[in-house]
């Protein structure tokens, strides 16, 4: 017993739908037929609908006053031209560019100024790094000393085996030759 009420509320859905689509179609076909939009066919079709439904002939008529009345509004008198617009557009893009030019040339000033400042003021110990700073003091250089036979750091001598942990190894009998004992 639902899946036949399902199915007519789905038809009816589906009527409704193509209703809907019926309607936009018609709708948009007379709003092109009233802009002057349309093919000989089309023109054809919708004056035969005109003379036939109703309902397209309330809509024909809306359209038409909506049409009247948006050409009888008035229209706005430009307070500006496109090259008074233009000339403006250009003048802020230049006056951004001066301002940021202005706001980093100040910045580069104020750094020199606190940098000199700095430098100037006594008995500030500032975090200015100091390269260099030369004593008065003569110091006699010292003779560079190396030490061939005394290392400077001591060198660790490699391990040698002890007797008893040596490996015994086979031992080859050695041919004597009587060029090697001249």
């Amino acid at each position: 017993m639902t899946s036949n009420f399902d199915a007519r509320k789905h038809s009816r859905q589906e009527a409704a739908k193509q209703m809907d689509s019926l309607q936009r179609d018609r709708f948009e076909l007379l709003s092109a037929f009233i802009d002057g939009e349309v093919t000989a066919a089309e023109r054809r079709q919708v004056q035969e609908l005109l003379a036939t439904d109703a309902d397209m002939q309330r809509l024909h008529s809306r359209l038409m006053k909506l049409r009247q009345g948006m050409q009888k509004l008035p229209v706005p008198a430009a307070q500006t031209t496109a090259q008074d617009t233009a000339q403006e557009v250009f003048s802020r893009i230049d006056h951004r560019r001066n301002r940021r030019t202005v706001m980093w040339g100040g910045a580069a000033i104020a750094a020199m100024v606190v940098g000199a400042l700095s430098g100037i003021l006594p008995g500030s110990d500032s975090l200015v790094p100091r390269l260099a700073q030369s004593l008065n003091k003569e110091v006699a250089p010292e003779p560079l000393e190396i030490a061939i036979n005394r290392p400077v750091i001591e060198i660790p001598k490699a391990a040698v085996a002890l007797p008893e942990q040596s490996l015994d190894l086979p031992t080859v009998p050695h041919e004597t030759n009587q060029n090697d004992l001249n």
